[in-house]
C-alpha cells in the first residue's frame, strides 16, 4: 500500500507536482490569461505559465531538490487536466467547495473553520474569494481525475481470490547437489582449443582506454557552502512564507489489518476483532510493537521493517491516518485507525523539522541554494570562457572562478561510476584536440547540478592482453564452463531416472519455497523450475543450475496454500493495479498533449537562474 507511493513517486510527481492538498494556498489562477508576450515561460492551449508559478510551486516544497524544469513540466501537466476540466464544464457542487474549504488547517481554530482567518488569509494574498475558489474548485476535480484513473483498473473479487491462492503457493523441498569440479580431471584442453577461446572472447580481454585527468568541478552544493545568509533574511522568509516552512515530518511504524473491498458487514467485524485484540497485545507491551508488525501486518511495503513506514510529511498518507499521526506523543500507541484500506495500529517513532531550528536550516539551505543557482551560470560561462580562451592550462580558469584544479589517477573509458561513467564527458575528452593537443575540454554540463572542464595529462590508448598473460584465466574459464555442462547433462539424466523410480539419491535439507520470495536455501533461479514442474503426487523431481554452476536436483516433497500470505498478495495486487493505473493517467495526460498545443520559452528559465535547459518531450 504506502510503498506504491515511494516506488512510483517520480512518476507521480511528473505528472501531478501540484496536486497537494495545501497547494490551493499557493494557486496560479492569478497569473493565467494575462495578454500578449509578458515573459511567460510555457503556454498550454491558451493558458500561460509564468516564473511567478514556479518559484511558488518550489516554496511549497522547499526541501525537495527538484530544479525549474521538472517543476515546469509538472505544472504542464497539471494545466492539460485544468484545460480538460473547462472544456468539459465539469464543476463541484456548492457544499462541496465548501466542504473542501473548511476542510483546509489554516483556516481553522480548534478544528472548526473560522471565516476571519479565510478573510485575511485572501486579504494578506491580495486574492479575490472567486479566484481562490476557482483554485480550490480545481483542485478538488482533479482529485476526480485521480480517484477515476484509481479506480480504472478492475479486477473481480473472484480472480483476485484466487490469483492471490496462487501466489501463495508453497513447496516443500529438499535438494542433491551435483558438484562441476569432480568432472575437472576429465577435461582436456589442447592449445589450439584455448587460442580459440582467447580470439572469440578477445573483447574480454581488451583493456579500454584510460585517462589521467586535471579538471574544475562547479557545483550548486558546492557554491551554496560558500554563500553567507543573514538571519535577517532567514527571518523574513519565513515571515513572507509561513506555509513553505512548516516542513514538521514525522516518523510512524503501523500494523496494517486489510479489509478486502466488498468485504460484508461481518467480515469487516472479524478483521476488526482480530486488530483489536493485537492493539491490546501492544498496548500491553509496546515493545513488542515491531515482532507483532512483522508477524501480523499486511502492508507488504513496511512489515518486514518492523511496519517502519520512515518520515514522512503532511499531503502524503490518507487523511484519517495524517491526522492520527500527527497529534501523537514520541512514544504514543494509537488506538484503531481505519482508512480505506483497513485497521491500523500506530506508533510514533520520532517528530523532526517543527521546531524553530530545524525551520531556520530549511530556510537557510533553501536560500543558500537559490542564491547559488544565480552564481553558478555566471560562474560557468567566465569557466568556459577562460578555458576556451587559455586551452593549454586550467589554471587561468581555476584562478577566474576561485575554485582549486583537482588531478584524477587512471580512469578508463568501460568505467561505471565516476566522472568517466558520464557519456558527455567522454564525448568530450576522447578528441584530437584534447587527447593529442592536451588542450582543455568544453565544459560539460554533468546533468546532475555540476559543470566540469578537464584535459588530459596522460593518456594510454586500448591495448589487447597478450595470449600469454590471460591464458591461466581461459584455461579457469574453460574448464568451469565444460564443467558445468557436464554437471547439467549428469543432472538431466539423474532426473529421469528418479521420475521413474529407477535411482535414489541422498537429498538433504528442508526448504519451503514461494513464488514470490524464493527459498531461504534455494537458488532464485530455480524457483519458476520448482514451480511449473507437473506434481500430480509427490514426490515429484526436478533440477536446475545455480549460480556457481553446479547443477541441483530439488526433490518436491509436498505443496500447501499458505493461507497467511494470501491477505498480503492481495495486497500485491492491489500496488500492481496502482501501478498500471499510473501508467493510464499518464497516457492520457500524453493523449492531451494532442488536443493541447504546448509552447515553451525555456531561455527564460535559464535565464533566471541558470538552470539548465532540458528538452521536453512534446
Amino acid at each position: 500500500m504506502f510503498n506504491v507511493v515511494e516506488k512510483h513517486q517520480k512518476l507521480v510527481k511528473g505528472i501531478m507536482i501540484t496536486l497537494t492538498a495545501t497547494f490551493v494556498v499557493w494557486g496560479i489562477s492569478g497569473y493565467l490569461g494575462m495578454a500578449g508576450d509578458d515573459g511567460y515561460v510555457a503556454k498550454v492551449g491558451s493558458n500561460k505559465l509564468y516564473l511567478q508559478d514556479i518559484d511558488r510551486a518550489m516554496e511549497q516544497n522547499p526541501s525537495q531538490n527538484q530544479d525549474k524544469m521538472q517543476v515546469l513540466f509538472g505544472l504542464i501537466n497539471r494545466q492539460l487536466l485544468l484545460n480538460s476540466i473547462d472544456d468539459n464544464h465539469m464543476n463541484i457542487t456548492t457544499k462541496q467547495l465548501q466542504d473542501a474549504i473548511a476542510a483546509i488547517p489554516i483556516f481553522q481554530t480548534d478544528g472548526k473553520f473560522d471565516p476571519k482567518k479565510y478573510e485575511d488569509f485572501l486579504k494578506q494574498r491580495y486574492m479575490t474569494s472567486a479566484s481562490f475558489e476557482k483554485d480550490v474548485a480545481n483542485q478538488e476535480l482533479m482529485q476526480e481525475y485521480l480517484d477515476f484513473f484509481k479506480n480504472s483498473y478492475f479486477t473481480s473479487n473472484a480472480f483476485e481470490s484466487k490469483f492471490a491462492e496462487i501466489l501463495s503457493r508453497e513447496r516443500n523441498v529438499s535438494q542433491y547437489m551435483i558438484d562441476p569440479k569432480q568432472f575437472y580431471s576429465k577435461i582436456n584442453l589442447s592449445e589450439s582449443d584455448i587460442a580459440g577461446y582467447y580470439q572469440q572472447n578477445i573483447a574480454k580481454y581488451t583493456v579500454s582506454d584510460q585517462v589521467k585527468l586535471q579538471y574544475i568541478q562547479l557545483s550548486t552544493d558546492d557554491i551554496a557552502k560558500t554563500i553567507k545568509v543573514t538571519d535577517d533574511e532567514v527571518s523574513k522568509y519565513i515571515q513572507d512564507h509561513p506555509a513553505s516552512v512548516a516542513n514538521e515530518q514525522v516518523d510512524v511504524s503501523h500494523i496494517l489489518f486489510t479489509v478486502p473491498e466488498g468485504a460484508t458487514a461481518a467480515q469487516k467485524a472479524e478483521v476488526k476483532a482480530k486488530a483489536e485484540k493485537i492493539l491490546a497485545e501492544v498496548k500491553a507491551n509496546p515493545t513488542k510493537f515491531a515482532s507483532l508488525a512483522k508477524e501480523y501486518s499486511q502492508d507488504p511495503g513496511s512489515a518486514a521493517n518492523g511496519g517502519d513506514l520512515g518520515y514522512f510529511g503532511k499531503g502524503v498518507m490518507v487523511k484519517p491516518f495524517e491526522q492520527v499521526a500527527f497529534n501523537m506523543k514520541k512514544g504514543q500507541i494509537s488506538d484503531l485507525v481505519e482508512t480505506q484500506y483497513g485497521f491500523h495500529i500506530l506508533k510514533l517513532n520520532d517528530v523532526k523539522g517543527n521546531d524553530a531550528a530545524s525551520q531556520k536550516a530549511t530556510v537557510l539551505a533553501l536560500l543558500q541554494k537559490q542564491k547559488a543557482s544565480t552564481q553558478l551560470q555566471a560562474m560557468v560561462e567566465k569557466l568556459n570562457d577562460v578555458a576556451y580562451n587559455q586551452p593549454d592550462s586550467l589554471a587561468p580558469a581555476a584562478a577566474k572562478v576561485n575554485v582549486n584544479v583537482q588531478s584524477s589517477d587512471w580512469l578508463s573509458k568501460a568505467a561505471t561510476s565516476g566522472l568517466l561513467a558520464n557519456p558527455k564527458l567522454q564525448q568530450a575528452l576522447f578528441t584530437d584536440d584534447v587527447l593529442k593537443k592536451h588542450h582543455n575540454s568544453e565544459v560539460v554540463d554533468m546533468g546532475d547540478g555540476s559543470f566540469v572542464v578537464a584535459r588530459v595529462t596522460d593518456y594510454q590508448p586500448a591495448k589487447q592482453k597478450a595470449l600469454s598473460e590471460v591464458r591461466n584465466q581461459i584455461i579457469d574459464s574453460m574448464k568451469a564452463d565444460q564443467a558445468a555442462q557436464m554437471a547439467m547433462q549428469m543432472g538431466q539424466m539423474d532426473v529421469a531416472q528418479l521420475q521413474q523410480g529407477k535411482l535414489k539419491l541422498n537429498f538433504t535439507g528442508s526448504d519451503n519455497v514461494t513464488i514470490t520470495g524464493g527459498g531461504k536455501n534455494v537458488d532464485p533461479v530455480a524457483v519458476r523450475q520448482i514451480f511449473t514442474t507437473p506434481a500430480a503426487s509427490f514426490p515429484a523431481y526436478t533440477g536446475a543450475p545455480n549460480k556457481q554452476g553446479a547443477f541441483v536436483i530439488y526433490r518436491i516433497n509436498s505443496q500447501t496454500i499458505d493461507k497467511a500470505l494470501i491477505d498480503k498478495n492481495r495486497d500485491l495486487l492491489k500496488q500492481m493495479a496502482a501501478q498500471n493505473s499510473m501508467m493510464t493517467l499518464n497516457a492520457y495526460i500524453g493523449a492531451l498533449r494532442s488536443d493541447y498545443s504546448v509552447s515553451y520559452k525555456l531561455d527564460r528559465i535559464k535565464d533566471s537562474d541558470g538552470s539548465s535547459s532540458q528538452t521536453p518531450n512534446n
